[in-house]
């Protein structure tokens, strides 16, 4: 009985020693950072900061602790050397000249119009942090109306109050996205159940950049997303369980992949096609997340 409880205890002992608890700041202001990303390299293992920068993670696997966040520089640490408290530095752009206008509100222009009945697909990430982007090319009618006034999205969540972060990006030479055009998180919060969420961005003054926008939603590791579901094997009675982070969101089916990219694991990659059981149309193809821009001058 007594090896019993020694081994019971060296188990949880070791499952606890796993485990890395730390704080995240600003390297120069010492506020708490808020949703920030973090996952261990080249491992399925990732986390997100909570509202208080505080986050979990499993140690068991890997080296490297990688953490990103807008408008900070990346960081890489040694999992052996993780301190309690991790202070990430504000990182500063070189940007591109700026032409200040000023907004005059009487002319919008949508881009990117859907139709509900088009998504037929609803996309939530499982254990890592995951960013999909969708390229919006520019065009010269834009100038007519050149601000960003709002966003809209097709959203679909099984929990309430679900968190979740847009960000822009510039293009880069490869055609991925590239630096942040915004530098601050802009969270989203869905309600329960099926609905298009707007969200205003009139109040920012992001212009339509002339080399193209790369629009992008991020899924954000955090326990009050989390959403436990099973599925059925085909041609078994036997069933799977998977957490999800919510909420998720709406995908349109497309037959190439010209604009769609998918940042995990520290890289951006283009969208790879729908494999296994995915519904037609999307088996076999391509997908873009169902966003719609309103611009206004």
């Amino acid at each position: 009985m007594k090896k019993l409880l020694a081994i019971i205890f060296l188990l949880i002992s070791n499952f606890g020693f796993s485990q890395i608890k730390a704080v995240i700041f600003d390297k120069e202001t010492k506020e708490k950072i808020s949703y920030v990303n973090i996952w261990i390299e080249n491992e399925n293992i990732g986390t997100t900061s909570n509202e208080n920068g505080e986050f979990v993670i499993d140690s068991s696997k890997g080296e490297i602790l990688i953490l990103s966040s807008l408008g900070y520089e990346t960081m890489k640490i040694n999992l052996k050397k993780i301190p309690s408290k991790i202070f990430l530095l504000p990182k500063s752009y070189e940007l591109d000249e700026v032409i200040v206008s000023t907004k005059k509100e009487n002319k919008e222009k949508v881009i990117g119009a859907f139709k509900d009945s088009e998504i037929g697909f609803f996309y939530a990430t499982e254990k890592n942090p995951e960013i999909k982007a969708r390229l919006f090319d520019f065009d010269s009618t834009y100038l007519e109306t050149p601000f960003l006034k709002s966003i809209k999205l097709r959203i679909y969540s099984d929990v309430k109050n679900s968190k979740f972060n847009i960000r822009f990006y510039s293009v880069g030479e490869n055609g991925q996205p590239d630096k942040p055009i915004y530098e601050k998180n802009i969270i989203g919060i869905s309600k329960k159940g099926t609905k298009n969420l707007e969200i205003d961005l009139s109040d920012l003054n992001i212009s339509f950049p002339s080399d193209g926008l790369f629009v992008s939603y991020e899924w954000l590791i955090l326990e009050e997303n989390e959403f436990k579901v099973s599925f059925l094997i085909k041609d078994s009675k036997k069933r799977i369980e998977k957490t999800l982070y919510e909420p998720k969101v709406g995908l349109l089916p497309t037959t190439q992949n010209t604009n769609s990219w998918l940042y995990k694991n520290g890289k951006w990659e283009k969208s790879e096609r729908f494999k296994g059981n995915s519904p037609k149309p999307y088996l076999d193809n391509y997908e873009i997340l169902a966003i719609e821009l309103k611009l206004t001058n």
